[in-house]
This record gives structure tokens, sequence and C-alpha cells, in this order.
């Protein structure tokens, strides 16, 4: 359990820093002449942890199979989807308007989804590289003692 909510932070601040250039980049393309003041430093943080909810819900201490991880790992997604769409257009009245927004929002909230576990999956290769470098030093020096 340590292990996941390690894993879980981690994936915050991945999706924070991802959240900010999504915005960014969202903003100049949909609305370029928008300003808005510090509260805005506020949303990434919401956002971080709504999209971290899910994943504190669906933890399992079983192994699952690959096509359940798949499963798993879809339904999440999905469901942060709609709670970041909810949370952001909840208040309104949807009309054509938000089309595009809602459209755009959707894309970069998956694409964010698939690079904090692209970025997440590196972290993890790179640890596992360093473990087994130590491990076989450390086989090395003991072999080396006998």
């Amino acid at each position: 359990m340590k292990e996941h909510l390690r894993t879980q932070l981690a994936g915050f601040f991945i999706s924070v820093t991802l959240i900010n250039v999504a915005m960014f980049v969202l903003g100049i393309m949909l609305q370029p002449d928008y300003r808005f003041g510090y509260e805005a430093f506020a949303y990434p943080l919401i956002y971080g942890v709504i999209g971290s909810v899910p994943g504190l819900v669906m933890y399992s201490k079983k192994e699952l199979t690959v096509w359940q991880t798949l499963i798993r790992e879809f339904i999440q997604m999905v469901l942060i989807v709609a709670l970041i769409i909810a949370f952001m257009f909840g208040r309104f009245h949807i009309t054509r308007e938000y089309v595009p927004q809602i459209i755009g929002v959707s894309l970069s909230v998956m694409i964010i989804y698939v690079l904090v576990h692209v970025f997440s999956w590196l972290m993890d290769l790179k640890t596992a590289s360093k473990m087994t470098e130590d491990l076989k030093a450390f086989q090395a020096k003991a072999s080396g003692e006998k």
C-alpha cells in the first residue's frame, strides 16, 4: 500500500506538470485573448487531485492479469475524463459553443493519462536498472571475498 501511495503521489506531480502544459496549449488555441488571475494557479492542483482519486479508489492487493490491468486502466481513464469534464463544465448548460472545449479537454486528459504512465514506466525502468547494477556489484563483491 505504501508503494501504491508513492506511485500515486509521483503520478500527481507528473499530472500537474502536464496539466499546466495542456492548459497553456489549449488556452492559446481556443481562447488566446482570455486572461485570468492568480486563482488559476490552483486549477492544475485541483485537476491533479481529481485525476488521482480513481487511482486511489481502484487499488487492488491482488496481482492482476494483463487483460484485467488494461480494463482497469481504461475504466480509470474514463472516470478521470468524466470527473474533469463534470468539474469544469458541470455548472453550465452545455451548448454547441462548449463542444470544442470539451473535446479538447477530453483529448488532453487522455494524452496526459498516457504520458503519466509512460513517464512512470520510464522512472521505474531506471530504478530497476540501478537496482540490477547494484545487485551485480554486490554479487561480484561477495564472490570475490570468498
